[in-house]
C-alpha cells in the first residue's frame, strides 16, 4: 500500500490493527503515523494510557506484542508505535500474532481494541515470517522519493510554512545530497527564518556556500572554463560537510545537462517539466558538449563523489582534478 491509499482507508473504513511502515523517509512514516493514531482514538487526546512509544531495539518484540495484546487502562483504542522495528531479530513472533488475529481488515476503532504501528527501515523477504507480514499486515511503503517527484515535494513542504521560492532556491533544494524530505523541510526553514533578505537566503542553502559561488564556479564548469572554475575552488573544498551538499547539486546539474542534450539530439520532449532559468542555462551550457565528454565528465563525478564519501579527503586537489580530467576531452565543433 502507499500512504495515499491508507490516508483514504482510514476516511472510509477505519482502522487496522497493525501496520507494518517500511522505508528511509521518516517524514512519510511520521505523517502516516499522526493520521493513524488520530483516526484509531477518534478525535480523543493521547495519554499515557491509550499511546505507547517504543524503541523497538530496546525493548524486543515480546514486549511489543505485549502491549498490542493489552487493553487501555481507561477502555477505548490503545495505539503502539514501534520505531527501529529493522532491529527486531524473532518476526515469527509477529507472524504468528497476526495470524492469531480474528481479523486484518480496517474497522471501526471500536471493533479493533489495539493498532500496532511498526516502523522500519527495510523488511528481508527471505524471511518466512515476511510472507505473513506482507499478506496479513498493512504493510506501506515509505521509500525515499525519487529524482523526478522532488520538484512537487519542495513545493509541498514550502507551501505547509508558507515560504515563497525563487527559482535558484528551487534548483538548490532539488539538487541537495542527501536528499530527504526531512533535510529539505529543515533548508526551507532556515529561508523562513532570513526572511525576505536576499543576501542571508543566499547564505542559507548549501552549508553556507553562498548561491553566488555556486552559480559562478558551475557556470564555469559547464561552459568548461577550467581557469575560472578554479578560482572559486577554495570557497568550498576546506570543509567535507559543505563538499558533499555542493556536489550533490553539480551532480543533478550535470543529469539535468546530460538529458538536456540528449533531447535535443534526438528531438524528442522533455521528460519532466523544468523552470524557465533552468532551461536557460542548460540551452547556454549544451553547446559546450557532446556525448563523450559527457561520459568523462560523468567518470570523474563518480570518482570525486566515491572519494569524498569513503575516504573523507578534503582540500582543492581532489576539485581540481575533477576540472583538469573532467573538461580535458575536446569537444567537436
Amino acid at each position: 500500500m502507499d500512504p495515499k491509499a491508507v490516508q483514504t482507508e482510514l476516511e472510509k473504513k477505519g482502522v487496522r490493527p497493525v501496520y507494518f511502515l517500511v522505508g528511509t523517509e521518516r517524514m512519510k512514516a511520521r505523517e502516516l503515523v499522526k493520521k493513524i493514531q488520530a483516526a484509531a482514538l477518534q478525535g480523543e487526546g493521547a495519554n499515557d494510557f491509550n499511546l505507547e512509544k517504543v524503541d523497538a531495539s530496546e525493548v524486543g518484540l515480546e514486549a511489543i506484542l505485549d502491549a498490542a495484546q493489552g487493553t487501555s487502562l481507561l477502555g477505548g483504542v490503545k495505539v503502539i508505535v514501534a520505531r527501529n522495528a529493522e532491529e527486531l531479530r524473532n518476526l515469527d513472533r509477529l507472524a504468528d500474532y497476526l495470524n492469531s488475529l480474528s481479523s486484518i481488515e480496517p474497522r471501526r476503532p471500536d471493533q479493533v481494541g489495539s493498532v500496532l504501528i511498526l516502523i522500519s527501515k527495510s523488511l528481508d523477504g527471505r524471511k518466512k515470517a515476511s510472507k505473513s507480514i506482507t499478506e496479513l499486515a498493512a504493510l506501506v511503503s515509505c521509500d525515499g522519493i525519487e529524482e523526478k517527484d522532488r520538484g512537487p515535494w519542495v513545493e509541498f513542504l514550502a507551501k505547509r510554512r508558507g515560504a515563497v521560492l525563487s527559482d535558484s532556491e528551487r534548483i538548490a533544494l532539488r539538487g541537495l545530497d542527501p536528499w530527504t524530505l526531512d533535510i529539505v523541510d529543515q533548508e526551507i526553514s532556515k529561508l523562513e527564518l532570513v526572511g525576505d533578505d536576499e543576501s542571508l537566503r543566499s547564505e542559507a542553502i548549501g552549508n553556507g556556500l553562498s548561491t553566488f559561488a555556486q552559480d559562478h564556479f558551475m557556470d564555469a564548469l559547464f561552459t568548461r572554463d577550467s581557469k575560472k572554475a578554479l578560482e572559486w575552488v577554495h570557497h568550498f573544498s576546506g570543509d567535507i560537510d559543505v563538499q558533499l551538499p555542493f556536489l550533490g547539486l553539480v551532480a543533478w546539474n550535470f543529469r539535468q545537462l546530460k538529458q538536456y542534450v540528449l533531447e535535443q539530439e534526438t528531438r524528442t520532449p522533455p521528460v519532466e517539466r523544468r523552470y524557465p532559468a533552468l532551461v536557460g542555462k542548460l540551452d547556454r551550457w549544451r553547446r559546450y558538449w557532446d556525448r563523450p565528454s559527457l561520459h568523462t565528465f560523468e567518470h570523474c563525478l563518480f570518482e570525486i563523489d566515491f572519494s569524498l564519501k569513503n575516504t573523507r579527503l578534503t582540500g582543492q586537489g581532489l576539485w581540481t582534478q575533477l576540472i583538469w580530467k573532467g573538461l580535458s576531452h575536446q569537444v567537436r565543433g
